[in-house]
């Protein structure tokens, strides 16, 4: 008999088998549906290869892989186990030494491979989402009745005009193929649309912004799509190889590496006549904890029975005993977060009981608050460790779509109400300890900070107290005493009492920040040169909490690997480090200076845990991948969906792509600045109308100044290529708007600047320019500036580079726009000749410009905007005022930029409504306010002063220009932001900065005055937006379901928004009915 090896590849829709000789030539193989039931496919392709071949070849080596690998590795009895990533790699190099990049698309996964000279450099899978894999495309093709096998490449290859489905999850690409089925597409054509969205997805979702070599190949049963293939060939404008035996390229790989990897004499194969042993799977829940772990108990004639699915040793014994005696450094953290305080055991019996739950910021400060509870007097009783249960119901309890560990925290809350605590603690923290004392800001992210507001939208806490002080502990112990004081009085305790226990508490919490730096010393100090340990890099509730981290540090103890968590790291020695002190999020700092720190010991490597909708590490990972580059490190995205499978398949591939010797080396482009030159042309986004009469302000400083052309396709194609899809989509059509830009042939980068504007957070928008300057230097354009003017209390000083002058005709500029549109879409929706209103708008607009451009004085402009409210007067209208008024409120460029909300507001007017649009000079009067509150708690007076000054003049100028249109629009001139912020308090407090506290007080502002509706419009897992849309749900309940609608925009075409606003107009239209004209309803802010 000939020597050879098995390779078997079991995945969840397909299991393959391969017999290859000593040179790696196949001698069979086998690819069959698993259809739910592994064991029996695998039984089935035994039979038939031993059938075939079973006579002539001995079995000298089985390699298994797959998601169903250590299963069918036991059953089979498997010599080794390796990974998917590793087992198409080794099967590609094996084909073709020379290939560098591997696309692999299955039937329900998807994988990105990047090699270098025959060594695994990068790779990448897909997160949870199916849509760019064959299954979806199986049952896409079901539903257009055609064959997938016969018709569809070739109904595909003669498509003419293939529609776009974008690149989203499944049900929007389903949803979007019903819509042009509906609009008369013709099969050829959607077959092709389906193509391209497959290959658009993987490339834009698993591939990402990482390196597409010039070797390609594509592996997976997919790749018989003659159809995907060419898709990928057009959009890559590259050849992309399918190589002989792709369907089973993963079990070819993993026989090759049992072949490559043989040490033993005898293999541990069962044999083929394994089809004729009976066996039996059973299924039964583990009570012994409370992640009642699904156990499957796999029984095997003449054998011992095999467990699998737990989380501890309990069953999994055999396994977990070959593993290296590391130590479990998670648990000794968190051994020392939850360690008793030492007056715990002295308190009464009958002591007073306040609840914690174990969510977001308590895995860090835990011991500060138990410690601050204890010395008060209250026994401080803590929700359950996150488990399965927990998970369940707070994923079930939330009315929108935030982030993983905010559903868990929701599921905290709830576990203890099921307790019965009467008296929960749920802080809105803003900021943390600074990182540095240099360090301005310590922001947590806006789902931290509102977590309080948010909850209160999903869980009824009736007979509940729910005490929810607003801490900053980056304005310093006296500000921190102050709250910690009321906090007190409110549980009657005195502030001597309240200061007593904050001392302590403190004290608390340094003794468990030393122990954890003692701890981690301790631990690098015993790292030995050449070996490895991994940082696990994340914030405390994502990285430390085993319900949410899928026990990963575990699951790397396994594999014989030490996990470290990152605060036993001595990260404050990285604060001098390069890009730390832009970055307001205090967890985003400590993620930055763990890269530096891993950076520099060539025995660390990271593994960075994340949660999918997770806005702020959608630029952070960005900057941590740029500080890392040329060292290999592992992005783990999480959610409730995440599969333990899955996780060990990324581990393993990472853990094996360290074992080579040779990387590439990747040196970091220059880097740009990020200032002002008033020598250069400056490129304006279009964000609204308000651009051109900004760029005129420029330009009567003597200042170069274009807008750049509105958004449309080509800013998107630019936009994603250079964007993970993560980032919130006014930075993805920005991002593309630049890269259209610098592209174009008539682009000077020597004579060319951009303008955007930066923040202090928490939103990510304070982001954008550090993004943007990144994606410039990767094109080439490091001596492109990049002016970023601020919007802290800084702003009129960035501003004030070009002279006083320009802040004054900058804000007169966007004054006078805000008055022209107000009047334009109160009298479009009733103009008698269609068009007339925009008409008369541009021509007005564009005298307006004029005037700023040229530096008018005052009275010249209030002149040109008496003139344009004449013209705008004397259009002719029938019927105004009768139709519904709806205020578009939201996120500021997703509200005002007409191509990114898909024009909301001419639907509205379409579908019989009339829009009123929250302004722009609104946010300017709220920075103003921030600004002025900031510099105050600061000390820092004579900018407090200056903005005062500035104020002052703004709203003296703003009165002037909106009293020429006083009389002919309903409110020229906008309410204090005192008054939006009061009429929010009820929902949300005003030290949640940024424009969710705007958006909630407009929407209640425009319901007072008669509104029928209010549109929130948002980008696409916007965090404000979220949290808006969440509150705004307790508004509606309170207030007869005032409608409210949310939108969330991405750039991919939605075909459901008009039905959506369809319903909602509808809904309008009866509010009005029922509460407007009869004023039944008396409306409760």
């Amino acid at each position: 008999k000939s020597p050879a090896y098995l390779g078997i590849d079991v995945g969840s829709i397909s299991t393959n088998l391969v017999v290859i000789d000593e040179k790696g030539r196949v001698l069979a193989k086998r690819y069959l549906m698993t259809a739910g039931r592994p064991i029996e496919a695998i039984r089935q392709g035994l039979k038939e290869i031993g059938e075939e071949i079973g006579d002539r070849v001995e079995i000298q080596g089985v390699g298994t892989t797959g998601s169903g690998r250590y299963l069918t590795g036991d059953f089979v009895g498997a010599d080794i186990v390796r990974n998917e990533i590793t087992a198409q790699a080794t099967a590609a190099i094996h084909i073709d030494p020379e290939v560098d990049t591997i696309f692999e698309i299955g039937g329900q996964d998807s994988k990105y491979i990047s090699i270098d000279r025959g060594v695994v450099v990068d790779f990448e899978m897909n997160k949870v989402c199916a849509a760019g894999t064959g299954s979806f495309l199986e049952e896409q093709a079901e539903r257009l009745g055609i064959s997938i096998k016969e018709e569809f490449a070739q109904r595909a290859l003669r498509a003419t005009s293939p529609v776009k489905m974008g690149e989203r999850c499944t049900v929007f690409i389903e949803s979007d193929l019903v819509h042009h089925q509906q609009r008369g597409a013709g099969v050829d054509d959607l077959v092709a649309g389906l193509a391209y969205s497959i290959v658009l997805n993987y490339l834009n979702r698993v591939v990402g912004d990482r390196r597409i070599g010039e070797r390609i190949f594509f592996q997976g049963g997919t790749a018989f799509n003659k159809a995907v293939v060419a898709a990928f060939e057009k959009v890559l404008g590259k050849k992309i190889t399918v190589p002989e035996n792709h369907d089973v390229t993963g079990a070819i790989g993993v026989a090759l590496l049992a072949m490559k990897e043989r040490n033993w004499e005898k293999s541990n194969f069962k044999g083929f006549d394994l089809y004729n042993r009976r066996y039996e799977i059973t299924t039964f829940e583990c009570k012994g904890c409370p992640n009642m772990c699904l156990i499957r108990k796999v029984s095997i004639e003449g054998e011992k029975p095999l467990f699998y699915g737990s989380r501890c040793e309990k069953y999994d014994v055999v396994r977990r005993k070959k593993r290296v005696q590391l130590p479990d450094l998670f648990a000794e953290r968190e051994r020392l977060l939850l360690a008793p305080y030492p007056g715990e055991e002295e308190l009464p019996e009958d002591a007073p009981i306040i609840g914690i739950p174990r969510l977001l910021t308590f895995h860090e400060l835990l011991p500060f608050w138990k410690a601050f509870f204890t010395e008060l007097g209250y026994r401080v009783v803590l929700s359950d460790p996150t488990n399965k249960e927990l998970v369940r119901k707070g994923v079930e309890s939330v009315v929108a779509e935030t982030c993983f560990p905010v559903k868990v925290a929701h599921g905290h809350v709830l576990n203890l109400l099921e307790k019965g605590v009467k008296r929960i603690f749920v802080p809105s923290i803003i900021t943390m300890e600074k990182f540095h004392p240099s360090f301005e800001h310590a922001q947590t992210c806006p789902y931290v900070q509102s977590f309080p507001y948010v909850v209160r939208s999903a869980i009824d806490f009736k007979g509940v107290e729910v005490l929810s002080p607003v801490i900053s502990f980056a304005l310093g112990e006296s500000e921190v005493e102050k709250a910690l004081v009321e906090l007190g009085r409110r549980l009657g305790r005195t502030a001597p009492q309240v200061r007593w226990a904050y001392q302590r508490a403190t004290e608390h919490q340094r003794r468990f920040y030393r122990a954890l730096k003692a701890r981690g010393k301790e631990v690098l100090e015993g790292l030995r040169k050449g070996e490895r340990a991994m940082v696990i890099v994340g914030r405390p509730y994502n990285s430390c909490d085993p319900g949410v981290n899928l026990d990963i540090p575990k699951k790397l103890l396994d594999l014989g690997v030490l996990a470290i968590p990152m605060d036993m790291l001595p990260l404050e020695e990285m604060a001098d480090r390069e890009g730390l002190r832009e970055m307001y999020w205090r967890y985003g700092q400590r993620i930055l200076a763990a890269a530096h720190f891993v950076k520099d010991d060539p025995r660390l490597f990271a593994i960075y845990i994340s949660n999918f909708g997770c806005g702020a590490d959608s630029f952070i990972g960005h900057f941590f991948r740029d500080t890392l580059r040329g060292k290999p490190h592992l992005l783990l995205e999480i959610d409730e969906h995440s599969a333990d499978a899955g996780v060990i398949t990324r581990l393993e591939a990472f853990l094996d792509s360290l074992k080579a010797t040779r990387r590439p080396e990747e040196k970091k482009p220059p880097r740009g600045k990020v200032a002002g030159d008033p020598q250069r042309i400056i490129y304006i986004p279009y964000m609204c109308d308000h651009a051109f009469a900004f760029a005129a302000a420029f330009e009567a400083c003597g200042v170069e100044a274009r807008v750049i052309p509105e958004s449309d396709q080509e800013t998107l194609y630019w936009g994603r290529r250079y964007t993970s899809g993560r980032e919130c989509y006014p930075c993805i059509l920005t991002t593309g708007d630049m890269v259209k830009l610098v592209k174009s042939p008539d682009f000077d980068p020597k004579r060319s600047a951009f303008f955007m504007p930066s923040g202090n957070g928490p939103c990510r928008f304070g982001q954008y320019h550090r993004f943007h300057r990144m994606v410039l230097d990767e094109l080439g354009y490091s001596e492109v500036p990049i002016y970023s003017p601020n919007q802290d209390e800084t702003l009129y000083k960035d501003l004030g580079i070009l002279g006083s002058r320009f802040t004054r005709l900058g804000w007169w500029a966007l004054v006078s726009v805000d008055l022209l549109m107000k009047k334009l879409l109160e009298t479009r929706p009733y103009e008698v000749n269609p068009g007339e209103t925009d008409r008369v708008y541009r021509e007005c607009l564009q005298k307006v410009c004029e005037a700023i451009r040229k530096g008018s004085e005052m009275e010249e402009l209030v002149e040109i905007l008496r003139e344009a409210r004449r013209r705008l007067d004397s259009v002719p209208v029938k019927g105004k005022g009768t139709k519904p008024k709806i205020g578009v409120v939201g996120e500021i460029y997703v509200r005002m930029n007409r191509f990114s909300n898909e024009d909301v507001v001419r639907k509205i007017e379409t579908l019989g409504g009339e829009t009123r649009l929250a302004p722009m000079v609104e946010w300017i009067h709220y920075i103003n306010k921030m600004a002025k509150r900031r510099a105050l708690k600061r000390g820092h007076l004579s900018n407090y002063l200056g903005l005062l000054l500035k104020e002052f003049y703004q709203k003296k100028d703003e009165r002037r220009l909106a009293e020429t249109f006083r009389g002919s629009i309903e409110e020229p001139e906008e309410p204090p932001t005192s008054t939006i912020l009061e009429l929010a308090r009820p929902y949300l407090h005003d030290s949640f900065e940024g424009e969710a506290i705007l958006t909630v007080g407009k929407t209640i502002d425009y319901a007072l005055k008669g509104a029928s509706g209010v549109v929130n419009v948002m980008p696409f897992t916007c965090m404000p937006g979220t949290i808006t849309s969440a509150i705004l749900k307790r508004y509606r309940d309170l207030n007869g379901n005032f409608p409210v609608l949310n939108m969330a925009y991405d750039g991919q075409e939605q075909s459901n928004i008009l039905t959506r606003l369809e319903a909602f107009m509808y809904q309008a239209r009866q509010y009005q009915e029922k509460y407007l004209k009869g004023n039944s309803l008396k409306m409760r802010i």
